[in-house]
């Protein structure tokens, strides 16, 4: 299984990284997680093809990982796209993505190609090809914390476990507290990949204690924290831990 990492930035536009999204590559199916604003030139820089993927993943709402679906879509039809994609989001965000796909005036029913749209539910497992599972937890990252009234918006943000051939790859996303970082900590975790924007250094440390994984990666990278992360990497001297790049792609 490859992983490659499309983009390891955060919500910040920045010239050096695109918005955070990775790509998972198992037995010829290619697995996107999240398509935020610019997933269509990330993916050209990555040299994957548009209509390489088979499916995608949305962890979230927020711009820097769902804003470039539109764009991605459209991608898809003026490449003469002709395979099925398969959308994955939680049940509560299913009807929002076609009606935000239809407001660009992308409808389902003329995309040229079948489109599958699945809704998964917290804490239970769901097949997204073979050899290839997940489970969602919802974390702390998106909360109606200044109590607007949003009655018809669902605040949900999920974590996921992968397992991949019997292995198990936990990706945080984006989190809102240090216990997001343990959500499958009764798991044996194999990789970890977590952001780094809205936890400390020492509560990755934690989380990395805590789970021993095999290999670690860092990605959701703030400019202004960089520097940080990067003296921190520096001083712990472990290969376990790893620091994501745009474009870089590991064997798993």
């Amino acid at each position: 299984m490859k992983l490659t990492f499309v983009g390891t930035g955060s919500g910040k536009t920045r010239t050096d990284r695109f918005h955070s999204s990775l790509l998972f590559s198992i037995n010829g199916f290619n697995l996107l997680v999240d398509a935020g604003d610019g997933i269509s030139k990330a993916l050209l820089f990555a040299k994957v093809d548009f209509n390489s993927v088979d499916a995608i993943l949305f962890s979230h709402y927020h711009a820097d990982h769902f804003g470039g679906i539109a764009s991605l879509f459209t991608q898809m039809k003026l490449t003469a796209r002709t395979e099925r994609l398969k959308f994955y989001t939680h049940k509560s965000l299913v009807k929002p993505l076609t009606e935000f796909l239809a407001t660009t005036y992308l409808f389902l029913e003329t995309a040229g190609f079948e489109v599958e749209i699945n809704g998964f539910e917290f804490d239970e497992k769901f097949k997204i090809t073979h050899g290839l599972n997940a489970v969602a937890k919802q974390n702390n990252h998106i909360k109606n914390s200044h109590g607007v009234d949003a009655e018809n918006i669902s605040f949900v943000s999920s974590s996921f476990l992968f397992e991949i051939d019997n292995k198990k790859i936990f990706y945080t996303s984006d989190v809102g507290a240090p216990e997001d970082l343990l959500l499958f900590e009764n798991e044996k975790i194999n990789w970890l990949i977590t952001e780094t924007t809205h936890v400390t250094t020492a509560e990755i440390q934690a989380a990395v204690e805590k789970l021993n994984p095999q290999k670690t990666f860092l990605t959701h990278i703030d400019e202004e924290d960089e520097s940080e992360l990067n003296n921190w990497v520096r001083k712990l001297n472990d290969d376990k831990i790893i620091i994501a790049q745009d474009r870089a792609e590991f064997t798993l």
